[in-house]
């Protein structure tokens, strides 16, 4: 069996954060989605990992952290995903996607039902399912997935939560199957398609777990890694210990600021200001007089005599004297005396007195 985490996304709905990094390598509780989910699996002999925007980036982790790149090249979905994975290895996979948060033991649970059934799929209970691949079960096994079905037409509350058991016939489904009706080849078809061909597909329900794909969502899923990090369900990330309810790295002088765990902290600069519950400072960030909470400050920000909530403040951007909320910025933006909420910030921005 090989181990495989789709990372070839783009993260647009993530935009304007992810002109800086892909999805799965912006920071997130003194890590990354990336590197959290690889850790889930770093213990196969052999470690796929499918990417496309960005991929330099993760070229330059493939040697530290032993894995194999595979280009997907423009992606086409995560059936077409499959099949490039198929170029390289006709193995059973494990596969999870790299940018979602699942919580621990799911692979465990996973790979505990591979002897019953020619493919395993995670599934989760969520809201508003109609946004998502929906599962249809019968008899207790997979009978088909819809995706994204009309409001009111799906067949269940549960969806695909993005880890999977994949037997070898998973090759030859991707194949076999055309492109949906947005374009793509789809994973999802592929698991239809060996359902009514008569293969047994099992369903394991997983909760919680975070499509974090849009900033409330990504920053719902800090919140759960850091909970679970100091609960002592995950290991701390490479680089941070844990101290109390903080997950610290380097030397941070904490003398004369408020901070409120569970939070992270790179080797930043701290002064003078109130901090957390669930934020993360990244290394090189400098933050003075300011109060900073549900939020991760990006490498190199300067924050100073603002007060930041429920944002994403991107590589080496300056916020003087504002107050964000929800508020998502490009790399190296400047933000001076503003009140914003709920605005994603391309360019800088200056407000009058």
């Amino acid at each position: 069996m090989k181990a495989v985490l789709l990372a070839a996304g783009k993260g647009k709905r993530l935009r304007p954060a992810t002109e800086a990094r892909p999805k799965p390598l912006l920071p997130i509780a003194g890590s990354t989605l990336f590197e959290y989910n690889l850790s889930v699996i770093s213990d196969f002999p052999n470690v796929y990992v499918v990417v496309s925007y960005g991929k330099e980036l993760f070229q330059e982790l493939a040697d530290g952290y032993g894995f194999t790149p595979v280009d997907q090249g423009e992606p086409m979905g995560t059936g077409h995903a499959v099949l490039k994975l198929g170029e390289v290895t006709r193995d059973d996979l494990l596969l999870i996607y790299s940018d979602i948060y699942l919580p621990p033991g799911t692979r465990e649970k996973i790979l505990s039902y591979t002897d019953r059934y020619d493919h395993v799929v995670a599934v989760t209970p969520v809201d508003r399912p109609w946004e998502f691949g929906v599962v249809e079960l019968e008899d207790g096994l997979l009978k088909r997935i819809v995706e994204k079905p009309p409001k009111g037409e799906e067949p269940s509350n549960l969806i695909i939560a993005g880890a999977f058991f994949l037997s070898q016939t998973i090759f030859d489904h991707v194949r076999e199957v055309g492109p949906s009706p947005r374009g793509e080849i789809e994973l999802t078809d592929a698991l239809t398609r060996a359902a009514k061909e008569g293969e047994r597909i099992g369903v394991v329900e997983i909760s919680p777990w975070v499509d974090a794909g849009r900033p409330d969502d990504f920053l719902r899923a800090q919140k759960l890694l850091l909970d679970d990090v100091i609960e002592g369900k995950r290991s701390p990330p490479k680089g941070y210990r844990i101290e109390g309810d903080l997950l610290i790295s380097g030397d941070v002088d904490l003398s004369n600021s408020e901070v409120s765990g569970p939070s992270a902290l790179g080797e930043c600069l701290l002064a003078k200001s109130k901090v957390g519950p669930y934020s993360y400072l990244e290394h090189h960030s400098e933050i003075t007089h300011c109060v900073v909470s549900n939020s991760i400050i990006m490498r190199r920000s300067k924050l100073s005599f603002s007060s930041i909530e429920s944002s994403l403040i991107t590589d080496g951007s300056v916020i003087i004297t504002s107050d964000l909320r929800r508020v998502v910025t490009a790399p190296s933006v400047r933000v001076e005396g503003c009140s914003l909420s709920e605005e994603k910030l391309w360019e800088n921005k200056f407000c009058p007195t």
